[in-house]
């Protein structure tokens, strides 16, 4: 089994890359060699430009029972990947891949991590996965009042993918103060134009741009301050100077900002119209602006359920409808397992009608060793799993009791090479 932002994640996707389950090929409609632009067109068809899991790059067939933090996790992981590919080219290997990732968000590996069991495990790795699973999430003291808020995600992700792809040639550590400017200028942008444009207010989203002020990690003096539209034209500037030096992070910016403006009529949308201008006011061709505002379009109309945080909906209404499609997805996949766990206590049943009519190979014996361990496990674990709450109680036992847990559960198991 495969199951993203769950322990040991990482060395399962390369392990079944390895068995040519995975294949790391991106097929891209475009033919330029121009890195940029590849890395433009697969974050905006994946949906990892927005902050969300619209498609995985290279293991969608097997995320299918996957929540959606599960989806982004992978998707962000990646999408380093593919960046790290394109500027290595026949050089890549998975371990310098890793190196550079760990080495980029500056993850401290000195420590050695071992199991409970005492087998030793790469801590660079696990390190990662935490890292990643925590970098999708909101983090700030603002939204610490805002609970309802506090189950989206990270709607800068796409800067991070940027810095990664500036440290080939700027240096391998992700510049945070850099970084924390370019989040403080997109802002100031977005924010400005409901309050230079006040007939088109009506069409700012306010709801996806509360996302992207919890996104931001910012001081929280900074991000009231943007909020409020408290902005001088000499901010204005300087945040525009700061987004028309990296092309990409211009992409970004208007990407979002036809986002904010979701409702805003497809028809309306005509040169010398509000969004045109603000398009060719950071840096963009009218071919970019045309095409960039379609891509939108195109990828809220196809992937409607990732963006339902900007449907119109109560914020209690909103976190409802995340939990239950999460939860919903989690007691499916636990479904599949236990009819595995039923299939596998069919054979064992054949295998020991068997067993008085002649002499099981050795495989045979093995099988019905290891499947009457597994039929003894399942007994205690379905009862936990159906007790009110099972399917969250469950994950905590097998924490502290993790061989409780039958064969057909176990996620991201690697067989070693002998």
């Amino acid at each position: 089994m495969f199951s993203p932002g769950k322990k040991n994640w990482i060395k399962k996707f390369f392990s079944l890359v390895d068995r040519n389950e995975i294949h790391l090929q991106v097929n891209l409609s475009s033919e330029t060699d121009n890195v940029e632009e590849q890395i433009r067109e697969v974050c905006e068809h994946t949906g990892i430009l927005y902050g969300v899991p619209n498609q995985n790059l290279y293991a969608q067939n097997l995320v299918d029972s996957a929540t959606r933090n599960e989806k982004l996790i992978l998707l962000l992981f990646e999408s380093f990947l593919f960046i790290d590919q394109k500027h290595q080219g026949e050089n890549f290997t998975q371990d310098d891949f890793l190196h550079r990732l760990s080495s980029f968000y500056q993850i401290n590996t000195t420590n050695t991590s071992r199991t409970w069991y005492g087998a030793s495990v790469k801590p660079e790795v696990i390190k990662i996965e935490q890292l990643l699973s925590d970098r999708i999430k909101v983090h700030s003291s603002y939204s610490d009042r805002n609970f309802w808020f506090n189950h989206l995600t990270n709607g800068f992700l796409f800067l991070d993918l940027i810095l990664f792809h500036e440290s080939y040639s700027s240096g391998p550590i992700k510049a945070q103060e850099r970084y924390n400017q370019w989040v403080e200028s997109v802002l100031i942008l977005m924010s400005y134009l409901p309050y230079n444009h006040p007939a088109e207010k009506v069409h700012f989203d306010t709801t996806m741009f509360k996302n992207l002020l919890l996104s931001a990690e910012l001081p929280e003096q900074q991000v009231q301050h943007i909020k409020k539209g408290a902005l001088s034209s000499e901010q204005y500037s300087e945040a525009l100077n700061t987004v028309l030096e990296v092309p990409l992070l211009s992409l970004f910016t208007f990407h979002f900002t036809l986002i904010l403006f979701h409702s805003y009529p497809s028809n309306s949308f005509v040169k010398g119209s509000f969004l045109f201008e603000f398009g060719e006011a950071i840096g963009l061709s009218e071919e970019q602006i045309t095409e960039v505002f379609w891509e939108c379009r195109k990828s809220l109309s196809n992937h409607s359920s990732e963006f339902y945080h900007l449907v119109s909906e109560s914020e209690s209404k909103i976190l409802t409808t995340h939990l239950t499609r999460k939860y919903h997805r989690i007691l499916g996949r636990n479904k599949d397992r236990l009819i595995q766990e039923l299939k596998e206590s069919k054979e064992l049943v054949y295998l020991v009608r068997q067993s008085a009519l002649r002499e099981l190979t050795p495989e045979e014996k093995e099988k019905v060793r290891t499947q009457s361990l597994d039929l003894m496990k399942t007994v205690p674990s379905i009862g936990i799993y159906l007790l009110p709450g099972g399917a969250l109680w469950l994950p905590l036992v097998l924490k502290l009791i993790p061989d409780l847990l039958p064969s057909a559960f176990k996620e991201n198991e690697v067989e070693e090479k002998k």
